[in-house]
């Protein structure tokens, strides 16, 4: 993309070859094209890029969405009450859990190792289900320990064995996923211009079929007002926060009482939150082998961290740490490339910015300059060593991972209203605006509004992490 300083020429720009015109005939599929092109050269909207750019949408004729979540199959249960006997010599003993997921006639085994075979059918006692059990163990002295037959025990279900002839059938316990409904919001940015206002314009170079191009073009200005209004889409995809209750009733209304409607921001939507002073190499493999162990079933694992400035110097001194760069010294050998350039022109280089984890995932650093320099990091305290804003330090691990042939990440759009743009022409009219986009005002200017309804979904939100900076 490249952006021209020059006017308006009526010889050279023609209004067929307008993103306005273009935009107004096709706005899913030309929003991401800009979203991609103006994102490659800016770089202010990476979540937009993820999901808008690369074509991760999803257009929907409702407010509200929703989607299916299907937690991994729990096979254990804490005991409910302490264990009345020991299970000593094939004595039979009993074991009380808050319900019935345990099926007669499964084998349970202890967290200590231990099995036992569920005897009969549970019975129901005050709030829970007591089960009759025998030890696995042939041996006259095998017997529970105080501690598998404690009040939190955790036991968990194998197998059943059963007689070799004349057994009945049993049960198999089942869960169904859960569902998540969300609304999307409408957000909107307008802009003036004076009459005598200069045409400036910025060119586009667009892919077409057979890896050609086409020249497009649109107001050096609007591109301006469309990044940013784009810039502002993607502060809502992030720290977005819902106008509506669990019922769904919105709690919000504008002046003309119209319910206003803002859905969750990634940020409310990961439910995993954690706090750090300085990271640690050590905290890093804890944090994300805990966090992604739930990611078996993951295509293309892959796991991004969010981060401003601050955020990449820890993760980098993280690593630099752990591999004795500050105790020791940085040490380079004359293979490396952590030094660049000869004789007294020296340069230092190499940064860590991604992380291999001993479970098979790997973690890419990617700086949001929102994070920086956004008006949340403005808003924040400052980092008491650096200066820097407190959010810059904020370290969000996403799960960018594909389940199912779908990214864990979608950008949801009202359909027909995934980007709308007109324009209300005064003494002036706007540029590449048709008379059937024009609405009449006596002002010596124009103006051109800009309106998008969409919302990000966060498919795996028990996936993710949201870690700041406490250091004081």
């Amino acid at each position: 993309m490249q952006v021209l300083k020059t006017y308006y020429n009526d010889a050279q720009m023609t209004d067929t070859n307008s993103l306005v015109n273009a935009l107004l005939e096709k706005p899913a599929e030309l929003s991401p094209i800009i979203t991609h092109l103006a994102g490659r050269e800016d770089r202010k909207f990476p979540l937009t890029m993820l999901t808008e750019g690369v074509g991760n949408t999803k257009s929907i004729d409702r407010w509200e969405y929703e989607y299916r979540v299907k937690s991994h199959t729990v096979h254990t249960r804490p005991c409910a009450a302490a264990a009345v006997g020991t299970g000593i010599g094939g004595s039979v003993f009993t074991l009380s859990f808050p319900d019935k997921w345990f099926v007669f006639p499964y084998t349970l085994i202890s967290n200590e190792g231990t099995q036992a075979r569920i005897m009969a059918e549970p019975v129901a006692s005050g709030s829970g289900y007591d089960y009759t059990m025998q030890l696995v163990d042939p041996s006259a002295t095998a017997a529970i320990v105080a501690s598998e037959g404690a009040i939190g025990a955790i036991w968990g279900q194998l197998y059943a064995n059963v007689g070799v002839d004349f057994s009945r059938g049993n049960a198999s316990n089942w869960s169904t996923p859960g569902m998540v409904r969300n609304k999307i919001g409408t957000i909107r940015k307008s802009y003036h211009f004076a009459g005598n206002a200069k045409n400036y314009v910025a060119e586009f170079a667009l892919p077409t079929k057979g890896g050609k191009t086409t020249k497009m073009w649109m107001d050096y200005e609007e591109y301006l007002h469309m990044l940013s209004f784009k810039e502002e889409c993607e502060m809502l995809y992030w720290y977005g926060e819902k106008t509506y209750g669990n019922n769904g009733i919105v709690n919000m209304t504008d002046e003309n009482g119209q319910p206003v409607i803002t859905g969750p921001g990634l940020l409310q939507q990961i439910i995993n939150k954690d706090t750090y002073s300085t990271l640690t190499e050590a905290k890093l493999t804890n944090l994300i082998g805990d966090l992604f162990y739930g990611m078996s079933d993951a295509n293309n694992k892959s796991v991004t961290l969010f981060t401003g400035i601050g955020g990449a110097r820890e993760f980098d001194n993280a690593l630099k740490s752990y591999t004795g760069g500050f105790a020791a010294g940085w040490t380079v050998n004359a293979e490396s490339k952590f030094i660049t350039g000869s004789g007294r022109s020296l340069g230092m280089t190499g940064y860590f910015t991604s992380y291999d984890h001993i479970d098979g995932h790997t973690v890419n650093v990617v700086k949001h300059p929102m994070f920086d320099h956004g008006p949340v990091a403005q808003a924040r305290t400052k980092h008491p060593v650096t200066g820097y804003s407190m959010e810059s330090y904020r370290m969000v691990f996403v799960d960018t991972s594909s389940y199912d042939g779908q990214g864990n990440i979608q950008m949801i759009n009202k359909k027909g209203r995934e980007y709308l743009r007109w324009a209300v022409a005064g003494s002036v009219v706007p540029n590449g605006f048709g008379s059937s986009d024009l609405r009449a005002s006596d002002i010596d200017g124009a103006s051109v509004h800009m309106l998008k309804t969409a919302g990000i979904v966060l498919k795996r939100f028990d996936t993710s992490i949201d870690m700041e900076c406490v250091r004081v």
